[in-house]
């Protein structure tokens, strides 16, 4: 696997704070996380790079999913309900990039990963198809995403982690396909019996 944080940093250096460079690697490496971590951030990048539309993207463009994909789980508490809100409001204290159209666009971006709905904007789908990319895989790894999700949830009772499970992946019901509807059944079928 790779270290984003060295494979990007000059990249980042141009956009954030150098206290937000350092800051970034422990962010994504608190005990907390089982499944919203480095590997987490590694796979939105791959997704993103590896999306047909990426590459006729314009550099900014491809600038601006980088920043998103390392910023929009930067705050992750499992025990709170405004993570994204709080990954916004640290990107904006991070960015020192000095370009206002820049700040707006990956704060939209990391906005995006908030709804259960597929953006229609080119920029926002290749993002939150890559954050939402393991629907469409095979249910061996969205299995395994399950139990390190029961992991960072651990602090729940079983019975209120299976009803907000269940709600979230019923509201994904048609959006990733066939492959993601019998992903998202199996997997219901799993919950139920924990």
């Amino acid at each position: 696997m790779i270290n984003p944080f060295k494979t990007f940093e000059d990249s980042l250096k141009t956009h954030i704070s150098e206290r937000a460079l350092k800051e970034l690697p422990f962010r994504w490496s608190e005990k907390t996380r089982s499944y919203h971590n480095v590997n987490h951030l590694v796979n939105i990048i791959e997704d993103i790079g590896e999306n047909p539309n990426f590459k006729s993207l314009y550099v900014y463009e491809k600038q601006a999913l980088l920043l998103a994909a390392f910023f929009h789980d930067v705050i992750y508490d499992p025990k709170k309900s405004n993570n994204e809100d709080e990954s916004i409001r640290y990107f904006k204290a991070s960015y020192t990039g000095g370009n206002g159209q820049m700040l707006k666009l990956v704060t939209d971006l990391i906005e995006t990963t908030k709804h259960r709905k597929r953006p229609v904007n080119n920029l926002k789908r290749i993002f939150w198809d890559a954050d939402n990319a393991k629907f469409k895989g095979s249910y061996e790894e969205f299995l395994k995403i399950e139990k390190q999700l029961e992991k960072e949830y651990s602090f729940e009772s079983k019975k209120s982690y299976k009803e907000k499970r269940l709600k979230f992946l019923e509201q994904n019901m048609g959006l990733f396909g066939s492959v993601g509807d019998r992903n998202i059944k199996k997997l219901i079928e799993y919950i139920k019996k924990l």
